[in-house]
């Protein structure tokens, strides 16, 4: 298949939303393949698929799937996810037409049944990898490009997704929609199955390029670089904090994760804060070869 494409798949002749799908890591190919069957029997079916193939970063995949987008109403959803039940579209799309102060609609996510014990373990040490599914519409921080809903002249209107950073997208999403006056929800009986890696060598790789790419956003874009909220619900929460703030806190969630037992938890911030030093040795000197 040639890189750096777009398939449209229509699932009715009336095209209501568009759901958008960034598929660019071809292990993830057997899961991609169910994720789309699973969408096929969604109850609502006014919409279309749109994968957009082979590009990088996200947020540039996900620019070009929205500028081909049809529908009123836009999902994004990650191709390493999979649909909790056959009216997560449904649900989605009727939390943002019942309140227009709604921006942005999440689904919660939850552990798989067929989670082997290492995701199951270390899933519950990471709020994001394990969220309550909540009964009625809940201001919170966790909605995110897992599985998410956007009216498109919400998303257009706050500037799309930043096609310049390799990490960060979803707490900047979420702020700049709160900045423009509009919600950010979990949405009721409404959830999906985002995973860790199976393995530890995997998980160990995820969180080095997640410290990896906030390092890059810290030196390049410190202005965007937002923090992270993990309670379930947040209406009160400060999205942006100094980064001394960020350095201090570090060391006191390394005790916590430890006082707690939540081993997996202290691996990934171990790691990530490794990724995060080889990030900025990386882009410092090619920030120092540049001038």
């Amino acid at each position: 298949m040639p890189q750096g494409w777009v398939e449209r798949i229509p699932l009715s002749e009336t095209i209501r939303v568009s759901v958008v799908i960034p598929h660019f890591y071809e292990s993830r190919e057997d899961n991609f393949r169910g994720l789309l069957e699973e969408l096929r029997g969604q109850s609502f079916q006014e919409m279309e698929l749109i994968v957009v193939h082979g590009v990088s970063p996200q947020g540039k995949a996900i620019n070009q799937g929205v500028r081909e987008a049809k529908g009123e109403v836009l999902v994004i959803i990650d191709d390493d996810s999979r649909i909790g039940h056959p009216r997560v579209i449904e649900n989605l799309v009727r939390v943002l037409r019942d309140d227009a102060s709604i921006g942005m609609a999440g689904a919660s996510v939850v552990i798989p049944e067929g989670a082997n014990w290492f995701q199951r373990t270390a899933s519950k040490q990471f709020p994001r990898f394990n969220m309550p599914v909540v009964q009625k519409v809940t201001e919170s921080d966790l909605p995110g490009h897992p599985c998410a809903a956007f009216p498109k002249e919400v998303l257009i209107k706050v500037g799309m997704e930043r096609e310049n950073i390799l990490r960060g997208l979803d707490p900047d999403l979420r702020a700049r929609i709160r900045q423009a006056g509009y919600r950010v929800v979990l949405a009721p009986e409404t959830w999906i199955h985002h995973p860790l890696p199976e393995t530890f060598s995997k998980f160990v790789r995820t969180f080095l390029r997640n410290g990896y790419g906030s390092a890059y956003l810290q030196l390049r874009y410190p202005e965007i670089n937002c923090v992270t909220d993990e309670d379930l619900e947040s209406d009160d929460f400060v999205e942006k904090r100094p980064f001394l703030f960020r350095m201090l806190r570090y060391p006191v969630r390394l005790v916590q994760s430890i006082v707690t037992f939540r081993w997996f938890r202290f691996l990934g911030y171990v790691v990530y804060a490794l990724g995060y030093f080889m990030g900025l040795v990386r882009f410092t000197l090619s920030r120092q070869n540049e001038l």
